[in-house]
């Protein structure tokens, strides 16, 4: 039998290949963020606070505030927090609303309107819609970011 050098490195680099897909493959599952799946049955709004995880309201939009408004339906009322997407509510449309309760309010993740129309809101990515926080404001008397402070008046360079 003869030793094919060729052969040989080409199942080598085949095989590499599929190894090298599979772990990116598997490196891409265990990166993604997790699918959350809402309930289909919307939640009445009275058994909110004894729920935990995902679930889906359907009621009335009774009053807006910027990007939080209230929803009503038969067994009570909701305050919804929209993120800053959610601040085209309108006061008597109707909403599904889906999103995680926590501390009294419903953050939402997608609003259905009447039509069927499905519309993602909310923070999107571990630090809300843009990224990261922004940076705390500079101190009292400090210079403003990015700029550094003028240098001392001459003779006064070492004190204090």
């Amino acid at each position: 039998m003869k030793f094919n050098w060729n052969r040989n490195l080409a199942l080598s680099a085949a095989g590499l290949l599929v190894l090298g897909a599979a772990g990116g493959a598997g490196a891409m599952a265990l990166t993604r963020p997790t699918v959350e799946m809402a309930p289909t049955v919307p939640t009445a709004i009275a058994r909110l606070s004894g729920s935990d995880g995902v679930v889906s309201i359907r009621g009335r939009v009774a009053e807006v505030y910027g990007d939080h408004f209230v929803v009503v339906d038969q067994s009570g009322r909701a305050l919804v927090d929209a993120g800053p997407d959610g601040d085209a509510m309108r006061t008597g449309s109707a909403v599904l609303v889906q999103g995680r309760f926590d501390n009294g309010q419903l953050h939402a993740r997608y609003l259905v309107d009447a039509s069927g129309t499905a519309r993602e809101v909310g923070p999107h990515g571990p630090h809300g819609v843009g990224g990261p926080p922004p940076p705390p404001p500079p101190a009292p008397g400090a210079p403003p970011a990015g700029m550094t402070p003028p240098p001392p008046p001459p003779g006064q360079a070492g004190a204090v």
